[in-house]
């Protein structure tokens, strides 16, 4: 069993019962020293209301908190799980931490205090720890499993999805200027319907846990659309879409080369690797595999200006080769010939200096050439030529 599948949902459970409870914070990650986000700041605001205090002036002290994990901050906690009761007591705010955070805050509510669902459910505050106790027992005998049952997998990783569609639901019904009522209720089920996964995927009931968690998924899904997101598919479909015109394109480009009479071959191998990729991509989107999907869309739009920057480049490839192979031959020319006027007595060092220039800069003509830069490769090569037969001339 994955513990870090297991804590996310341990957390996300918590994240929902303290949302019925109207808890002050409400936490989906570990904080330690360098962490920042909202999220310590409202961390250093519970501390300081506590009498945990994080600076008695300047940064962190009432009325200044900040969204910054510090060393002050880690001081308060220690202090803070020192007197809770919590070992080890190291600053590091944790699944522990937060459970003690979650515990303490709706202690000071009536046990009898209740929140009602959109559907109508209540809970109390006394029957949430309750659940909250049952979930950690089982997290235990989770975490100490070793064995995968079957559906687990599919099960939370489909209530990871659920999670993550609340949360970008919940984004964009913040940033929304329209009507959110309807996204709104939409997301309420949502998030009841998360709460049946949890409490399934705990109770070993993973077919269960899937079917409610595909039911947040889609219900969350309709709340992101409702307050004006485009949907995963439409997002997706437009990259296809936005491929298919890159696609279509280098097409045409390519098509005005061969009418230029420009070479065009290797542009038509990558087009050709562009169209295979968009295939890919249509087959995958059918699949409802939109992350795959949208990476071969991009793919495809990648080939495509690839093949039009490929336009002339075999001719141009061609003529850098055949400047390369000059270049050797000229170089090893003039390399005899420099040896023979050594052995004549002659010297030789200003043509040796410059032989060597001309070894060195043939290395870089075959650098740009294994770069794909053709013209570059071309101009050093002929270069090298030049400074071997300046070599020969020194002679």
């Amino acid at each position: 069993m994955n513990k870090k599948i297991i804590k996310l949902l341990f957390i996300c459970a918590i994240a929902i019962f303290g949302l019925k409870a109207d808890a002050s914070c409400s936490f989906t990650r570990d904080l330690e020293l360098g962490s920042e986000g909202e999220d310590v700041r409202c961390l250093q605001q519970y501390l300081n209301s506590a009498g945990y205090t994080i600076s008695t002036s300047g940064a962190g002290s009432v009325g200044k908190e900040t969204n910054t994990f510090k060393a002050k901050t880690k001081e308060a906690i220690i202090s803070w799980q020192s007197a809770n009761g919590i070992s080890p007591a190291k600053g590091y705010f944790g699944t522990k931490s937060q459970l003690k955070y979650w515990e303490l805050v709706n202690s000071s509510t009536s046990s009898t205090t209740t929140t009602t669902s959109t559907t109508g459910t209540s809970y109390s505050v006394s029957e949430l720890n309750d659940q909250i106790t049952s979930l950690k027992s089982q997290l235990v005998v989770a975490q100490n499993s070793s064995t995968v049952k079957p559906g687990e997998v599919a099960a939370s990783k489909r209530i990871k999805e659920a999670l993550d569609m609340i949360e970008e639901a919940d984004d964009q019904i913040d940033d929304s200027d329209e009507d959110t009522t309807s996204a709104k209720n939409n997301l309420e089920d949502s998030k009841e319907d998360l709460f049946d996964a949890i409490r399934s995927f705990f109770d070993n009931k993973f077919t269960d846990a899937l079917d409610s968690a595909d039911d947040a998924y889609k219900n969350a899904e309709d709340a992101f659309e409702d307050a004006g997101g485009e949907s995963r598919e439409d997002e997706v479909n437009n990259s296809i879409d936005e491929a298919e015109d890159d696609i279509d394109n280098a097409e045409q480009k390519i098509e005005d080369a061969n009418d230029d009479d420009e070479d065009t071959d290797e542009a038509e191998k990558i087009w050709n690797d562009a169209n295979d990729k968009l295939d890919e991509a249509k087959t995958a989107f059918d699949d409802g595999d939109y992350d795959e999907a949208e990476n071969l869309a991009e793919e495809a739009s990648d080939l495509a200006d690839e093949a039009i920057d490929a336009i002339g480049e075999s001719s141009e490839k061609d003529d850098a080769n055949d400047a390369i192979d000059d270049a050797n031959d000229t170089i090893n020319d003039a390399e005899d010939e420099i040896n023979e006027a050594e052995d004549d007595g002659k010297d030789v060092d200003d043509a040796n200096d410059l032989l060597d220039d001309a070894k060195s800069t043939l290395d870089d003509a075959e650098e740009a050439f294994d770069d794909k830069d053709y013209d570059e490769a071309k101009d050093l090569a002929e270069e090298a030529s030049d400074l071997a037969n300046d070599a020969v001339d020194e002679l």
